[in-house]
């Protein structure tokens, strides 16, 4: 290691890609990447035009937004959304990133659409979910006799991607384009967030404050000075020395940023077999020798610091941050962007790139396209789900992975069964919501450690919705996702288990609770 951060700072500055492993095509790839390094100067020279720009679209009559997207493209605006949420004569902000017909029922079958402004936003114009959602709203649009479905849209993606020519000709209120040379998941700062941030009504000036600041610090030779070089020394250190799961300890008013942070870490980290696992506050059952741990909260939130006192468990490494004011969190975007790829550089891995996220969606489009998944891809029952349990290396995590609608009953089945999974066999357990994950911690789950044990869980949906243009409804589209990444993970060798559910809500919460006793065996 290192004594000062100079030269990896100075080098990440200077968007030397020989930071991190690759051939020349591969560090040509980074360099392309590294555009969110002036991200926060981006939002000083937009933020007072994207400012005018939300004034002039909430004079248009709209009340409410609904931001269609996946993974980076709605993660940050998410936080944004649930932590300031509309402020002042802002915009109330929902998030649909759920092919579940049933989901995307309950986000939109029950409103007026006259008034919803929809935001379409994907970084290469072409994932799958805001493709079919978007022709599934231009579509009821139209039949809810809107002459012009087009002037209540809105695209948010990189310049000449396939969504932006849509928006081109179907006439959208608008497309905004974002710098093409910044990945997904490190885009807090840029449009992806910042033009939703604006129409919430943030303060976006204050935002581009702290992120300008932070960037400033960011500079700095000394590791103690230099707060991403530091944290992501940090981080590497931890798994370096066997601490493959991070436990994000949030206080509850920041809790959105750490489903951010899950992403940034696990898609970032998690490939060539490695990868840091990132847990919730909850018990986190793995043994002190795998865990370090970060707590992040208000400054001035005293219970949630006695909560985590500094000598809570002197055995387990962590790091505190206090939030001075919630305008903090754009510096937090990006001493944590800075943190992942120094992190990245020491553990010897290409932080930018998210190889295994395309194979489940090469699994998807294959079995959308009737052609079917070659191999075979028997899965335990719910006794031998247990069984693997019970005698899972050391190493193992398992990942609950969801495809379901947001009903609160089935959710909390899940939160108690994973309690009892850690007390009963020790193992960490997250429980991730499909087909959400699939841009987040599915890259850690299939490029990551070997060790990982998939328990899939879907129901079967009550009415499906026809998308436009497909032969396809959004039933087969959730249903082959879940197929499509179940199958990829158990090619790769991973323990997999499946539970469907079918019928009303109660009939599924009940199915649900025999099945995961099954697997307790109780």
């Amino acid at each position: 290691m290192e004594a000062s951060s100079g030269p990896l700072a100075e080098r990440l500055w200077a968007r030397d890609a020989t930071l991190w492993p690759g051939d020349e095509a591969a560090q040509a790839v980074i360099r392309d990447r590294l555009g969110w390094l002036d991200s926060p100067r981006w939002l000083v020279d937009n933020q007072a035009s994207l400012t005018r720009w939300a004034s002039d679209i909430r004079g248009r009559g709209f009340n409410q937004v609904v931001l269609i997207g996946m993974g980076g493209a709605s993660l940050a605006a998410e936080v944004l959304a649930d932590i300031f949420g509309p402020s002042g004569d802002g915009l109330s902000l929902t998030i649909l990133d759920n092919t579940h017909p049933d989901a995307i029922t309950a986000a939109l079958g029950h409103r007026a659409w006259s008034r919803i402004l929809f935001v379409f936003s994907s970084k290469s114009g072409t994932t799958i979910e805001v493709q079919a959602l978007c022709a599934w709203v231009l579509d009821n649009l139209e039949e809810q006799g809107v002459a012009e479905p087009g002037a209540q849209c809105i695209a948010i993606t990189d310049p000449g991607s396939p969504l932006a020519h849509l928006a081109v000709q179907r006439y959208f209120l608008d497309c905004v384009e974002n710098p093409s040379d910044v990945g997904g998941r490190f885009a807090a700062l840029t449009a992806f967030a910042m033009a939703p941030g604006a129409l919430l009504g943030i303060d976006l000036k204050a935002t581009a404050q702290s992120a300008t600041a932070m960037a400033g610090r960011c500079r700095a030779d000394d590791v103690g000075a230099n707060p991403g070089v530091s944290l992501g020394t940090w981080l590497a250190e931890q798994y370096l020395a066997g601490r493959d799961c991070l436990q994000l300890c949030i206080d509850e008013h920041y809790g959105a940023f750490g489903g951010w942070l899950e992403q940034l870490i696990a898609e970032s980290t998690g490939k060539e077999e490695k990868g840091i696992l990132p847990l919730g506050d909850a018990d986190p059952a793995a043994p002190a020798s795998r865990l370090a741990r970060v707590i992040l909260g208000a400054a001035d939130n005293t219970c949630f610091w006695q909560q985590h006192p500094e000598t809570d468990d002197p055995a387990i490494p962590s790091q505190r941050i206090a939030m001075e004011t919630a305008t903090d969190l754009g510096g937090e975007f990006f001493r944590w962007c800075f943190a992942v790829a120094i992190a990245g550089s020491i553990m010897q891995l290409n932080p930018f790139d998210e190889p295994d996220v395309a194979a489940t969606k090469s699994a998807t489009r294959r079995l959308l396209d009737g052609d079917g998944l070659s191999g075979s891809s028997t899965a335990l029952t719910p006794g031998e789900l247990g069984s693997c349990l019970a005698s899972a290396p050391a190493a193992s995590y398992l990942a609950v992975l969801t495809y379901l609608p947001p009903d609160p009953a089935l959710f909390e089945v899940l939160e108690d069964f994973a309690q009892n999974v850690r007390e009963r066999f020790g193992v960490p357990v997250t429980v991730n919501s499909g087909p959400r994950y699939l841009h987040s911690t599915g890259q850690l789950h299939k490029g990551g450690s070997s060790q990982g044990i998939f328990l899939f869980v879907r129901s079967v949906p009550e009415h499906d919705l026809d998308i436009f243009n497909e032969d396809f409804g959004f039933a087969q589209l959730n249903h082959s996702q879940a197929a499509g990444d179940r199958a990829v993970l158990t090619e790769r060798g991973r323990s997999v288990s499946g539970i469907d559910l079918v019928g009303p809500a109660m009939s599924c919460v009940a199915q649900l609770r025999r099945a995961l006793a099954d697997v307790l065996g109780t």
